[in-house]
């Protein structure tokens, strides 16, 4: 069956201070992080790595310094957003939570659009804002182009890559799938928060989680309303 939808892939991290004790514990804390979904563990030196027997697009880590939870297409927001939550819940007592130095939320998608120039067009026309003789100047034919955009939103801040994109490009970024679309629009959205109270709880953690994932889907939509919207205009 060919894949004609978005594909968003879903990431967070929590980055704590190093703790030595964790890898003293790791035993104890893979039994104690199985669950119905993330049924299966392996043990390195320095981190536990839980994955599924059923559900082969998602896993989790958790080592001395972070701990992390990812889910790939098919797995939708919801699926995500639900198990991280439960995956954060089961983990929180097990890492020093009021030593947390980084919190990451990190969103990719992949959207279907009609055919890459046109895609690249609209990208230059929309972002790029610099005339064909500008350009010329420059020297050289563009080619491709990508946009890094960071923002401020508050306390907390975000970075985005998107730019357009040819199957053979795919692999690079997202997770491979067979009989995919030809062209698309790549987003990379990661939201994040740096500074934390050490009486920071877990309920903070969870809806910063729920703003990241809101805000990746805001910029989606924003994103695609300039660049495949306007160019079917």
């Amino acid at each position: 069956m060919s894949i004609k939808e978005k594909i968003a892939e879903y990431v967070v991290e929590i980055r704590f201070k190093p703790n030595a004790r964790v890898l003293d514990k790791r035993g104890e804390i893979a039994s104690n992080l199985l669950s119905k979904l993330l049924n299966q563990w392996s043990i390195s030196s320095n981190q536990i790595l839980l994955s599924s027997k059923e559900n082969l697009d998602t896993k989790a880590v958790f080592s001395f310094k972070n701990v992390s939870f990812v889910s790939n297409y098919p797995n939708d927001k919801k699926f995500f957003l639900e198990n991280a939550e439960a995956y954060i819940k089961s983990a929180w007592t097990h890492f020093p939570n009021n030593e947390i130095v980084r919190v990451g939320i990190r969103t990719k998608y992949l959207i279907p659009a009609k055919d890459f120039k046109s895609i690249f067009d609209s990208y230059k026309k929309n972002f790029l804002a610099l005339k064909d003789e500008e350009l010329t100047k420059i020297g050289g034919t563009l080619i491709d182009l990508g946009f890094p955009l960071n923002f401020a939103d508050g306390d907390n801040f975000f970075n985005i890559v998107t730019g357009p994109m040819e199957k053979e490009q795919f692999g690079q970024f997202v997770k491979e799938q067979e009989d995919i679309f030809e062209n698309g629009v790549f987003i990379d959205f990661d939201y994040f928060k740096q500074e934390f109270s050490p009486y920071m709880k877990q309920k903070d953690i969870l809806d910063l989680i729920k703003l990241g994932i809101e805000k990746a889907e805001n910029a989606c939509s924003a994103i695609s309303d300039l660049v495949i919207k306007k160019q079917d205009e």
